[in-house]
């Protein structure tokens, strides 16, 4: 009879490993990373004189950040040089808003007006530059706008560290019973069973991008994560389980243009339970995202890693996935929907832990008043293997599994923000012991940088 354990290990690695797109964080520092790249692309784009992709590419950059001040600055430059004078005016007004006492906005605004006719709104424009500063120039005005452009330089690291406490209703992803009919058998499994547990969590992660020269469209971009988790059920220290740890790094380039990303890197990951068993893996992965428009985006995923697992050998091999995604902006809060399928696939050492599969998911990000974000998300996986799951089985294993919950995040400020999350997961297999539901209840606290 196999170990029990060990198969838990795999499912969880895969958990770990295989996190579909969908459930990424807003706040997340590769995803702020990759802003700040846009960040600096669109200003490249500007200052080379390439006015309507820098255009093209702050309006997309808008809506995925409408409070950002270099976002709106240069948007409101590049719709000024592109001609488009009514969203210089938006994007000005929008800055005037928060900083009334910038006097060399109102002169890029008195510009703006003047350019669409409306003399009466470009006289207050320059009436309140000069009462705030008589001696303002043109001169004044470029070396200040320069001066918020330069904040954003070749170099960028974004990060995060959360720490909370979480309720899972099945810690160990275990059947209802240690008594099971595997096949013609009725079995009885030593601490096969689900077991509750609360636990703590710690995690943290940072992105970088390094972009190789001001004109380039190039970067070389890096990441590192970790993730360790304490049970506090001591049930679980019969599998050697209580105490989890997850790592990450991962190396690569990135291009990105005024409608397009595409970042390749080398990873390299491991799961491990207290020292005892751990899953490693090894191997590149990719994603394209082209903006059809600034508000319809279409992101292509895939990823391909050789997996080593330290207690069951026969399951070592190659690892795959493949998804296409579409995402949606909309509404005056910068919501969005993203929904798509991945294909998933494995070659195992023993042929009967391969399989092939695929996965639905979409996830609903709505931006509340007071800092409030609402994600509900649900996903829908099959995965069908080569043969039984353990050999007192005839029947090839097959599992449906669905995924769906909600996350609410509260953002206290730029740096802080309260995390909750539920999930409800139910593995339906043809194997009793894959056969599972879970709950998990989560609540952290979240500092980014």
């Amino acid at each position: 009879m196999k170990n029990p354990s060990v198969p838990l290990a795999a499912t969880l690695f895969c958990l770990f490993f295989a996190v579909p797109p969908v459930f990424a964080d807003e706040n997340d520092p590769a995803r702020r990373t990759a802003l700040e790249s846009g960040k600096v692309e669109a200003a490249a784009l500007l200052q080379r004189g390439q006015a309507r992709n820098a255009y093209e590419l702050y309006r997309r950059l808008f809506l995925e950040e409408p409070e950002d001040d270099a976002v709106n600055l240069g948007l409101a430059r590049s719709a000024a040089q592109a001609g488009r004078w009514n969203q210089a005016v938006m994007a000005l007004e929008r800055l005037l808003e928060k900083y009334p006492d910038e006097a060399p906005l109102y002169a890029e605004a008195a510009r703006a007006y003047m350019a669409l006719n409306d003399k009466p709104n470009a006289e207050k424009a320059l009436a309140a530059l000069r009462r705030l500063d008589a001696s303002a120039s043109r001169e004044d005005t470029d070396a200040l706008l320069g001066k918020l452009e330069d904040r954003y330089g070749l170099f960028q690291a974004h990060g995060r560290a959360r720490f909370g406490i979480l309720y899972d209703s099945n810690a160990n992803q275990g059947p209802g019973s240690d008594t099971l009919d595997l096949g013609n058998w009725r079995v009885s499994l030593d601490n096969a069973e689900a077991v509750e547990s609360f636990a703590a969590y710690l995690g943290a992660d940072i992105d970088l991008g390094r972009k190789f020269e001001r004109d380039s469209p190039w970067w070389i971009v890096g990441d590192a994560q970790a993730q360790i988790r304490s049970n506090e059920n001591n049930g679980l220290r019969h599998s050697r389980t209580r105490q989890s740890q997850w790592g990450r790094g991962a190396v690569g380039l990135r291009r990105l243009s005024a409608e397009t990303l595409f970042d390749l890197r080398l990873k390299a990951e491991i799961f491990d339970y207290e020292g005892y068993q751990h899953v490693s893996a090894l191997g590149p992965e990719a994603i394209f995202l082209w903006a059809v428009t600034p508000s319809v985006h279409l992101i292509t995923r895939g990823g391909l890693d050789r997996r080593i697992y330290s207690r069951d050998p026969q399951r070592n091999g190659a690892y795959y996935s493949a998804g296409q995604y579409l995402r949606l902006l909309f509404g005056e809060g910068n919501h969005s929907l993203m929904f798509g399928a991945r294909y998933t696939g494995a070659s195992a050492n023993r042929d009967d832990y391969g399989c092939e599969g695929w996965e639905g998911s979409a996830r609903l990000s709505l931006n509340l008043p007071h800092g409030f974000e609402l994600a509900p998300f649900v996903a829908f996986s099959q995965e069908f293997y080569h043969g039984p799951a353990t050999v007192l089985e005839t029947k090839k294993r097959e599992d449906d599994k669905w995924r769906l919950g909600s996350a609410l995040t509260w953002r206290i400020n730029e740096s802080w923000s309260v995390e909750t999350l539920y999930q409800y997961s139910r593995n339906n297999s043809v194997s009793p012991l894959y056969d599972y539901d879970q709950h998990l209840i989560s609540a952290g606290v979240a500092w980014s940088f």
